[in-house]
């Protein structure tokens, strides 16, 4: 028995070495770039370590290539190129639908000048309810500030001089009123012009022209 001990302990290094001759036969050689000199290894030289370094066959085909472990500076370049790309992404699909809604919302240019004009006689209707309104309350500002006038050299009495007040107040709130009422009129034609626009440059370019008034 003492006998095959140092048998078996050679036939095992014997069998070692085979496997790792069988495995540098199949491994390849990893080469890179330090200071203007190749530097090749069966193993990753520490010379390539943190840089970009090729892997090459046996028969000195390259395997891969892999690059150098980016940079605190270079990362941050990354991210703020990635983050650009997909914000640009978004814009790009955010357009796609807006432009689709718009082909789904009108059948034509005529569709859509027709649907502004509606929208603007709606609100120049209530624009003209508004003036009316006010002007029914300039009369009654008018005659209010007439019979205030009888009492410049007295006390105006508490009722007239609340009336006043109010009438004031309400001349405010119905100027506000047709302030508003002329800003919604002109949102909608720059709406309907900028829809007009996207769509002719959506469905015909060479016709595009702009929203007539």
């Amino acid at each position: 028995m003492r006998s095959l001990v140092p048998l078996l302990g050679v036939m095992g290094l014997l069998g070692l070495g085979d496997v790792q001759a069988q495995s540098a036969s199949k491994g390849g050689v990893f080469c890179c770039t330090d200071n203007g000199h190749q530097v090749c290894g069966d193993t990753l030289p520490p010379q390539c370590f943190n840089k970009s370094y090729r892997e090459l066959s046996p028969q000195g085909t390259v395997r891969r290539l892999v690059e150098a472990p980016l940079t605190p500076e270079q990362l941050a370049r990354r991210e703020a190129e990635e983050k650009l790309r997909r914000a640009e992404q978004a814009r790009l699909r955010a357009e796609q639908r807006r432009n689709q809604s718009l082909l789904e919302t009108y059948a034509s240019v005529a569709d859509i000048d027709a649907r502004r004009d509606r929208a603007v006689d709606a609100v120049q209707q209530e624009l003209k309810q508004a003036e009316a309104r006010y002007n029914l309350l300039m009369v009654k500002r008018q005659e209010l500030q007439r019979e205030a006038e009888f009492y410049q050299k007295r006390p105006m009495p508490p009722v007239l001089a609340s009336s006043l007040r109010e009438s004031d107040s309400e001349l405010g709130a119905q100027v506000a009123v047709i302030e508003s009422k002329r800003k919604d009129i002109e949102a909608i034609r720059t709406r309907f012009e900028q829809d007009r626009s996207r769509y002719i440059a959506l469905t015909d370019p060479r016709a595009a022209a702009p929203l007539p008034r």
